[in-house]
């Protein structure tokens, strides 16, 4: 039996497209990752994408992957993220738990849509994570995509028109983060 790749260093065109369109919802949340350790490390690209019945996506990055790329505890590292749904209330916890534990970290995160919002300790979990001085979130915008694109995809391949149509998604996503964040 066919299973579909978990994790990896480049992502497919087709899991690009679907799950990073702000204009759907998707099943699977992808998480793209570019860690650098130091101001002069070189930055190390990887993708995982959750197993709802195992675990969440950024669990597995911080449990296992970052553990395996681990350096020195004494270096400042860098993550960027960029999620295909923001993290779920537990995730957020988790993320806070992580950086209270490595005090040498930062991580910016981006995010395509944002996820059940309507639950209020989804909410709640990502203003507890910006309350940190560690941690920036903000909704992807067309030049993300085109990173993402360049950075996560195999190959010299064009974006071609891919993000057409995201920009009215990207504004009203960004409007509810503001509001989310602002609420108290």
């Amino acid at each position: 039996m066919y299973k579909k790749k978990l994790r990896g260093m480049y992502i497919s065109r087709k899991a690009l497209k679907d799950h990073f369109d702000p204009c759907k919802v998707p099943w699977n949340t992808y998480l793209l990752c570019k860690l650098q350790w130091g101001k002069n490390g070189t930055p190390w690209i990887h993708w995982v994408r959750n197993d709802p019945n195992r675990y969440h996506a950024e669990v597995y990055f911080l449990q296992k992957i970052f553990k395996m790329r681990r350096s020195n505890s004494y270096v400042n590292c860098s993550i960027t993220w960029y999620l295909s749904r923001s993290p779920c209330a537990k995730c957020c916890y988790e993320i806070l738990d992580f950086l209270n534990k490595h005090s040498n970290v930062n991580i910016e995160i981006y995010i395509a849509q944002l996820y059940k919002i309507k639950k209020e300790e989804n909410c709640q979990g990502l203003r507890n994570l910006v309350s940190l001085a560690e941690v920036t979130i903000a909704v992807m915008e067309i030049e993300d995509y085109i990173y993402c694109w360049k950075t996560f995809i195999q190959g010299d391949v064009d974006a071609g028109s891919w993000t057409e149509g995201f920009q009215s998604e990207i504004t009203k996503n960004r409007l509810k983060l503001k509001e989310i964040l602002e609420t108290f």
